[in-house]
């Protein structure tokens, strides 16, 4: 059996039709489970292979329709041509792109211009970008990029250094969008909230820090640092997640509060955070929401009084009031 895998290209006024042949099939007539449907290197070389056919007509079309002078209509003159390199998902694209001189009935500053490079300014594709940050989020960046080179036909190997300066990029710009830090974010007054729409449930905020240490660390003050995670979860919909790390982050508050925003926080609506109480922690959710209350979680609150527990049955406590403090810390729990 042979199969053939065709584009068909439509013009936007259906005036012409291309038909191009880009991928071809061979199976034997037997059945068996290593010979159903497609294999990953068919499936990749038949994504590749369709990707090639539609960036071609897309490039041959965005450079004939900036091929004239908007001014005065006159074709621009060809100086010469350099090749850009894009990454995308289903492979490494090569792309002629050409020099064409500015046209003499208007003024501009550079002589010359490339109208290709001008679109494609980032040569790394979204998709592509938003892939390796995500799965670098879940696993380390050499899995990240094991993973990606298995299951994409991305035309070069890529390398978790490659993913490294990826997720650097990303979270660089994100951080530029994010806005100025400040003391608190509540705006406007009681009567204002009062004519805000009906608030959702509760937003539920679990904040809490840890420490990361060096695997080479040699005291125990020489490479760690502390990192404030947390999550907040609405009555409805998926929980967001954030983290920092406490001496490094400079808009911690802001942070904070573009994740509740995110989840739709109102000034009208209660907002819960749960902390252990830490000094690093506990005045991070303050002037964030005027419904806002905070609590001690449970989790560190029991932790305290298991210690105190233990205490109470160490050899130092006399036994008659070893059982006394006992029952008092099972009652406070």
């Amino acid at each position: 059996m042979k199969v053939t895998v065709q584009v068909v290209l439509h013009a936007d006024d259906d005036t012409q039709t291309v038909v191009r042949e880009v991928f071809t099939l061979t199976r034997e007539a037997a059945l068996a489970p290593d010979t159903v449907g497609l294999q990953l290197q068919e499936a990749k070389d038949l994504l590749a292979a369709v990707q090639d056919t539609v960036v071609e007509h897309q490039v041959r079309t965005a450079l004939s329709a900036q091929a004239g002078c908007l001014d005065c209509g006159h074709p621009f003159r060809h100086k010469d041509s350099r090749r850009i390199v894009v990454r995308t998902l289903f492979g490494v694209l090569h792309l002629d792109s050409p020099r064409w001189w500015s046209c003499p009935c208007t003024p501009r500053m550079a002589r010359t211009f490339s109208p290709l490079a001008a679109v494609l300014r980032e040569r790394t594709t979204p998709e592509l970008s938003y892939l390796q940050a995500r799965f670098a989020g879940l696993v380390s960046y050499g899995l990240s990029a094991d993973l990606l080179n298995e299951i994409l036909p991305l035309g070069r190997a890529l390398h978790a250094t490659t993913v490294r300066r990826q997720v650097q990029a990303t979270a660089q710009r994100l951080e530029d969008e994010l806005g100025e830090e400040r003391s608190g974010f509540i705006t406007g007054c009681p009567a204002d909230w009062a004519e805000l729409p009906r608030p959702d449930l509760p937003l539920v905020v679990g904040l809490d820090g840890g420490y990361v240490h060096s695997s080479t660390q040699r005291t125990r003050r020489d490479g760690w640092f502390e990192v404030i995670a947390g999550k907040a979860v609405p009555a409805t919909g998926r929980p967001s997640c954030f983290g920092y790390v406490q001496t490094y982050d400079s808009k911690p508050k802001r942070r904070l509060f573009e994740v509740l925003a995110s989840q739709g926080m109102q000034a009208n609506q209660q907002v819960t955070f749960l902390t252990d109480g830490g000094e690093d922690i506990r005045d991070l959710p303050r002037y964030l929401n005027p419904q806002a209350e905070h609590l001690l979680d449970w989790f560190h609150i029991t932790m305290r009084i298991t210690v105190l527990t233990q205490l109470a049955k160490g050899p130092r406590v006399p036994p008659e009031l070893s059982a006394t403090l006992a029952a008092e810390l099972q009652r406070l729990k």
